[in-house]
């Protein structure tokens, strides 16, 4: 009878660990998906911060077109020497390129990655 309530007690020794590591874990995971939350949240806000910023520069291009139309209807209006000889320049628009981001996505197709099939990956995030 002893052996049996030794055996129990054992049985019930490995269970209160196998909760004490799921509760361990779930910890971990909890703050895993509070610093995804975080990061979410600050590319959400970057977005929100470009978008202003782009929607600025769009307005500020449209005043400086408008104001560049006036510039030239004006002197279109007036009778100045030489009017008639003025050469205009065609000005082409440059395709912008980032080159530092393409080199980084260049980088990082070259990277492989190795999956581990232990249960240590998830001791942290």
């Amino acid at each position: 009878m002893i052996k049996g309530y030794n055996g129990l007690n054992d049985n019930i020794s490995k269970t209160i660990e196998i909760i004490s590591d799921v509760e361990m874990a779930s910890k971990e995971q909890q703050t895993g998906i509070e610093q995804i939350n975080d990061a979410v949240t600050q590319l959400d806000q970057q977005t929100q911060q470009n978008a202003l910023i782009a929607t600025q520069t769009y307005e500020e291009a449209t005043k400086t077109d408008e104001m560049a139309k006036l510039i030239v209807s004006s002197a279109d209006e007036k009778e100045f020497e030489g009017k008639n000889s003025v050469e205009i320049k065609t000005v082409k628009k440059n395709k912008i390129e980032n080159k530092k981001s393409e080199q980084k996505i260049e980088k990082e197709s070259k990277k492989t990655f190795v999956e581990k099939n232990d249960d240590e990956q998830w001791e942290s995030f």
